[in-house]
């Protein structure tokens, strides 16, 4: 990342551009700036601020000190970070932005080794030509990273590049056919007990952004992608909590809850709702709880929702009263604690 300063602004740590005015770099700078000021994606640098006298300057939250031309993901791994750049891309085409220059200087390896895309200072508005050319560069990233995968995988990886080039694919079908192999090549998990009940947990297609939809009105329709599910076995837990009865699931409203999960963005239920991750269940892995505090409905996700897929939560509870939620951690497993008007209520869900 040469030609980048890290610095701290208060609370914040920044990484910080500058070029002389007049200079090829200031120009790129100053495309860089406009894009970034118009795009809020975990997937790409966040704008703080920038300048122009005494000279151009650039400033975005810092997101990492290596990028993939230092420091390339390899193996499924790659597949994997691939699968994320071509949903932020295909994020920003839909937004009728290119990126212009996708290579893997332009790539940060983010929190969690998430990528970050950075270098928008050859963007462009979409175009069916800077289109393919970004669908071209995702292609050779494909081409160059994956070279440690087996026959079988380079062959699937192959195709799907292929058809990026040929413009017979879009940054979000690559995406799909990512995922697709992602999930072939996973080992298989024992099922989980999962009570049905009111809430569900859904990837959204539009936007390839995941989205946690929570709906309270019932009904039954089933248009995609509507899910409906339905209850009528009591929860195992303390006597004030019970499970509840037919909800339909909805696509989330604006303004509702949002998490971040390896580089993607899920809204969770409808506006009021709140929401938080833990592990729940003590297995290493963080997922989703959500209170609607306008019915005391709670819903505890044992995953996150894969691209155009439905899952149930793994546990639906009632707390009267409850109005937010909170991690305890006392115990070598954490439990919920449920706050309430009175007090609050502690669930510890490793044990339900």
């Amino acid at each position: 990342m040469s030609g980048i300063t890290v610095s701290r602004r208060g609370d914040r740590i920044v990484a910080i551009k500058e070029a002389a005015c007049g200079s090829e770099r200031a120009a790129r700078l100053l495309i860089e700036a406009e894009v970034l000021q118009r795009v809020s994606h975990p997937g790409v640098a966040e704008y703080v601020e920038h300048q122009t006298d005494p000279m151009i300057q650039l400033v975005t939250m810092f997101a990492g000190t290596d990028t993939w031309e230092r420091q390339p993901p390899k193996g499924l791994k790659a597949v994997r970070a691939l699968a994320i750049v071509a949903s932020i891309l295909a994020d920003l085409h839909e937004a009728k932005i290119a990126h212009g220059e996708l290579v893997a200087a332009h790539i940060i390896r983010g929190s969690d080794q998430r990528p970050v895309l950075c270098g928008f200072g050859r963007s462009t508005p979409l175009s069916h030509e800077s289109e393919a050319a970004d669908l071209n560069a995702l292609a050779t990233l494909l081409d160059d990273m994956t070279e440690a995968l087996n026959d079988e995988q380079r062959t699937h990886v192959g195709a799907i590049s292929a058809d990026l080039r040929r413009d017979s694919l879009s940054a979000r079908g690559a995406t799909g056919r990512l995922d697709a192999l992602l999930s072939s090549e996973t080992p298989a998990t024992p099922a989980r007990q999962v009570s049905r009940g009111v809430l569900a947990l859904v990837a959204a297609a539009s936007l390839g952004i995941g989205a946690i939809a929570l709906a309270s009105t019932t009904g039954s329709s089933a248009a995609p992608p509507l899910i409906a599910l339905s209850s009528t076995t009591k929860m195992p837990v303390a006597t004030s909590l019970a499970a509840t009865t037919t909800t339909v699931l909805a696509p989330p409203a604006t303004g509702s809850p949002t998490l971040v999960n390896q580089g993607r963005r899920y809204a969770l239920g409808q506006p009021g709702d709140m929401a938080i991750v833990g592990d729940w269940d003590c297995d290493g892995t963080n997922t989703p709880a959500l209170l609607r505090p306008s019915t005391g409905e709670i819903a505890i996700f044992s995953d996150w929702p894969a691209p155009e897929a439905g899952i149930a939560p793994q546990h639906i509870l009632v707390v009267d009263g409850a109005h937010s939620l909170e991690i305890d951690d006392q115990d070598a497993c954490i439990m919920l604690r449920v706050r309430t008007a009175n007090g609050s209520v502690l669930i510890p869900l490793e044990s339900i």
